[in-house]
Order: C-alpha cells, then sequence, then structure tokens
C-alpha cells in the first residue's frame, strides 16, 4: 500500500514530534526523582513490611477511609493481594489535629525515639513547613548473600566504587497534619497525599515544576486546580520505586527509566 504524497509528508513530522515528546518527558522525570528523592549515589527509602496505618484526630469513618486508601495505594504499587491484618502493629502514625506544634512536642515527650535518626548532608528527614508535615525512620541493610567488607562501615558511601547491594528500608513514618491549613480538599485528595509521602520519603519542600502530581496538592508551585487523586505520574514513580534493585548507585536512574517506560512507552 502506497501513502499518498500528503500522508508521505506528514508521517516524518509525526515521528519526529512522538520522539520530541518523549525525550521532553523523560528530562522531566529525571528532574522530578533527582529532586524528590536524594542525592545522586544515595539510597531512595521504601517499605519491606507492609505498612500498618494508625489515623488519629478524625471521626472514625474518616480514619477508616484513610486507613483503607493507604493500604490500597500500597497493595496496588507492590503487587500484594491481601489487606493489612486487623491486629497488626501500626508503623504508619497519621495525625490530623487543629493543634500541630502542641501535638508534636507531647509526641517527643512521649517517644523520643522515634525522633532519633542519622542526618545526612542536603537530605531532610522531616518537613517543617506546609499543612503536611512527615518524619521517617529508616535501616540500611545488605543484600542477603552479599559479602560485607569490614572496612565498608556503611552501605552508603558516596562516591565509593564498591558494589555491594544495599537498600534502606522505611521501618515507620509519622505524618502530622495541621488541620487549620490543609485548605479546601476533599478526603479523598487528602488520603491520597498520605498514601505518596507515607510509601515514599519524599522531599516536600521540591520544586515540581508542572508534573501532574498529587503531591502540587500542597507542593511547589501550587496547583491551580489539584488533581483529585493518585495520578498516572504517582502511580508510576510508586510501581518503579517498589521494583528498583539493590544497586547503590544507580537506584534513582533505575527508578526514572521505569517510570519513563511507563508513561511514555516506545
Amino acid at each position: 500500500m502506497f501513502l499518498s504524497s500528503a500522508q508521505a509528508a506528514d508521517a516524518p513530522l509525526e515521528t519526529v514530534e512522538v520522539t520530541a515528546s518523549r525525550e521532553k518527558m523523560r528530562r522531566e522525570i529525571q528532574t522530578f526523582v533527582h529532586k524528590v528523592t536524594r542525592l545522586e549515589g544515595e539510597f531512595v527509602g521504601r517499605w519491606r513490611d507492609q505498612v500498618c496505618p494508625m489515623v488519629v484526630g478524625i471521626s472514625g469513618a474518616q480514619a477508616m477511609f484513610i486507613r483503607r486508601r493507604l493500604v490500597e495505594v500500597q497493595n496496588k504499587a507492590r503487587r500484594i493481594d491481601r489487606d493489612a491484618d486487623p491486629e497488626c502493629q501500626p508503623n504508619a502514625f497519621i495525625i490530623i489535629t487543629d493543634e500541630a506544634d502542641q501535638v508534636l512536642a507531647h509526641w517527643k515527650e512521649r517517644d523520643p525515639g522515634m525522633f532519633r535518626w542519622k542526618s545526612r548532608e542536603g537530605v531532610s528527614r522531616s518537613e517543617g513547613v506546609g499543612p503536611v508535615r512527615t518524619w521517617h525512620n529508616a535501616i540500611e541493610e545488605h543484600r542477603p548473600g552479599d559479602a560485607v567488607l569490614l572496612e565498608r562501615p556503611s552501605c552508603g558511601l558516596t562516591g565509593s566504587r564498591i558494589t555491594v547491594g544495599c537498600m534502606e528500608w522505611i521501618t515507620a513514618v509519622v505524618v502530622l497534619v495541621d488541620a487549620r491549613a490543609t485548605g479546601k480538599v476533599t478526603l479523598a485528595q487528602l488520603a491520597d497525599y498520605i498514601s505518596v509521602v507515607s510509601l515514599s520519603q519524599i522531599d516536600l519542600t521540591a520544586d515540581l515544576g508542572g508534573v501532574d502530581s498529587i503531591l502540587r496538592l500542597y507542593g511547589r508551585p501550587p496547583a491551580e486546580v489539584p488533581p483529585a487523586g493518585i495520578t498516572e505520574w504517582d502511580s508510576a514513580f510508586l510501581n518503579a520505586l517498589y521494583r528498583v534493585d539493590y544497586m547503590p548507585k544507580n537506584q534513582q536512574r533505575d527508578i526514572a527509566a521505569r517510570m519513563v517506560r511507563e508513561l511514555a512507552p516506545r
């Protein structure tokens, strides 16, 4: 079958446009992953155990909605086909209150160990601004079966050529929501935002550009019309995060590449 002259002229242009669009998205994805995760060469935390949410400060029905939504988002990203055990030990604490500062002070006094972790240069483990603040506890672990060199005190030596496989596992998260500052959002929007920031160590101060993400509900720059819930972009990020391999130097690049394949397939 032969193309008409008009069709033949259009075909190369369409190919160029598709290629350019994919390249533009690839750059946007790489920038996004770089900004919201860690410094290049450092680990990107994720959960190993199932998330067991405890939601307080709102009605029982609202708390159940957020809890179920967080578990649902986790199960989809991690391909888990069962709900959280109703008797599980809480490890994700979502607190929604009109007195956020007072609650935080009391929590630190009651459980100071929850807020003790090693900090890294350029990495924010807790966010002290905005209506939603997060704190993640995490541990580093070598891949089972890998030989660990004695002179290597940590999995995460930036610039090291050692290729021992490691992963950073989130063990607990506190999400503190200032109900006075959430604005006019739906419970579904808030639940999805909490789900994304609970399942990953997002830098809430990062410039998100114009990406279509639920993170722009409270992120920079603010969206004129925030998404109604988790978007394809958010799903692609979580899907990639929970499939990245144990590679100390390449986790960010692996996540970005997986997002490109999902969002802009050839």
